[in-house]
């Protein structure tokens, strides 16, 4: 369980501090970058194999366009990559492209919860 919920905050993390560098003025690249060396320094220190990946994974999550994401959408999408990651450990281990694979899914499914939640309330305030 507590290893749940590191790998959660640690996509909501690196998510929200890559998305809030490149509205600083960051590239979405050199934000990623800049939040992965935090991550493998912070993963090194406290010795744990996951939370480097995890947080690398979710500044990829981060790199969303800045017209198209919020800190919101952020958050969402950094918890989903913590719990696909979690969830896939096993499964593609030893292959090359996962961490983009888990953020891709997780930024989909994100976006689209929020396209959905949008058309709701917008519908609800028509009634």
């Amino acid at each position: 369980m507590q290893e749940s919920l590191i790998l959660i905050l640690g996509g909501i993390g690196g998510a929200v501090f890559t998305f809030l560098l490149q509205k600083a003025g960051c590239s979405a690249v050199v934000a990623s970058c800049i939040v992965g060396l935090i991550g493998a320094l912070i993963g090194h220190f406290t010795l744990s194999s996951h939370l480097p990946l995890i947080v690398f994974c979710g500044s990829f999550v981060g790199m969303t366009s800045l017209t198209l994401g919020s800190i919101p959408l952020m958050i969402l999408g950094g918890a989903l990559c913590g719990l696909v990651y979690k969830i896939s450990l096993n499964v593609f281990a030893g292959y090359g492209g996962r961490l983009g694979t888990i953020a891709f899914i997780s930024t989909v499914i994100s976006v689209y919860l929020f396209s959905a939640l949008k058309q709701v309330v917008k519908y609800k305030s028509k009634s």
